[in-house]
């Protein structure tokens, strides 16, 4: 294939509450691959907006996003979902390889919080391979060379105006929206770290000095760790929620406060400092070299010094992890 391969390769309609899938085409090494929800939504009747859940619209007409790889008969490479993750956990981690600044819907489309109106969407959702950050960022690009995957597939799940708006008793026309793929490929020889990326949410039940995290991902080594504390059923960013994080193994010995947290973000420049970090932290473990820096998951003793304040569980960590493999060893 060319040095570099950069299309908007796929398509179909937007069907709201429902899973649709692509089928990727293989070859070269993917850098960034993109889910676009792109086109006109229509909103009429009823008399309520409602209120504002989370990102709102039109984010969360997305729900989640899977990218899942089938290896191919004799592979080196450990497939399943690469990618299990919520829309806001990818936009935020987009922040981070966008020079710190948060990008959203490239119309500024807010589907008028709820109001009715017609509404002319362009939101991008990308996924990051290749990190930036890295002094070699293609060391975790996605491979789709022969030989490696038998399949790839992007799955999407999505919501509908009540994702968005709770409480809101209008009627959307999802009629002129897509759902598109993107991605940029380049043509290198060579392996691959395989790259996992996975966001789940820690309830937050009571206040509690040393909360444990029995959904943290247990197998691959950790490169970095996104936290998004969400107040209350609404799930708004807050300050509020996250005091400190202690985890400690063998190669690793952290425990910082939530703003020595937010001030390394700055310092590191992984935020702009015009942006709200509001409720955002971000934990980088690699200093920009995979090879040597990462920590291994399964070595790790971790809590979270946590305040509840909106009630029992409705409270929550949106923590958000990116871990690697290696391919197993050619055979001579």
């Amino acid at each position: 294939m060319s040095s570099l391969n950069a299309q908007n390769r796929l398509q179909q309609p937007f069907v709201r509450n429902s899973k649709r899938v692509f089928t990727l085409p293989l070859g070269g090494k993917i850098r960034r691959g993109v889910v676009l929800l792109v086109g006109q939504v229509t909103i009429a009747g009823g008399t309520t907006n409602g209120a504002v859940q989370g990102e709102g619209g039109p984010i969360n007409l997305i729900q989640r996003i899977y990218v899942k790889a089938t290896p191919a008969g004799g592979s080196r490479y450990p497939g399943g979902n690469i990618v299990d993750a919520g829309p806001s956990s990818l936009l935020r981690y987009a922040q981070t390889q966008r020079s710190g600044k948060f990008i959203g819907d490239l119309l500024a489309a807010t589907l008028g919080n709820g109001a009715a109106g017609v509404y002319q969407v362009y939101l991008p959702i990308p996924i990051y391979f290749a990190d930036a950050a890295q002094k070699n960022s293609l060391v975790t690009a996605l491979n789709t060379d022969p030989g490696v995957y038998a399949s790839l597939q992007v799955e999407v799940d999505t919501g509908d105006l009540s994702s968005c708006f709770t409480g809101n008793d209008r009627v959307a026309d999802y009629s002129g929206l897509t759902l598109q793929w993107v991605d940029e490929r380049v043509g290198i020889a060579g392996d691959t770290s395989v790259l996992y990326q996975e966001s789940h949410d820690l309830l937050i039940a009571a206040t509690n000095k040393r909360a444990l995290d029995e959904a943290m991902p247990q197998d691959g080594n950790f490169l970095s760790w996104q936290i998004l504390a969400k107040a209350s059923a609404a799930a708004t960013l807050a300050d509020t929620l996250l005091n400190r994080v202690v985890t400690k193994g063998p190669s690793l010995d952290f425990d910082k406060y939530a703003l020595d947290i937010r001030e390394a973000m700055l310092a590191d420049e992984w935020s702009d400092p015009s942006q709200s970090l509001t409720g955002f932290y971000f934990i980088d473990f690699t200093d920009g070299v995979v090879q040597y820096n990462t920590v291994p998951a399964g070595t790790l003793q971790t809590y979270f010094d946590v305040t509840n304040v909106s009630g029992a569980n409705l409270d929550k960590l949106d923590i958000f992890t990116r871990r690697v493999w290696q391919p197993l060893p050619a055979q001579s």
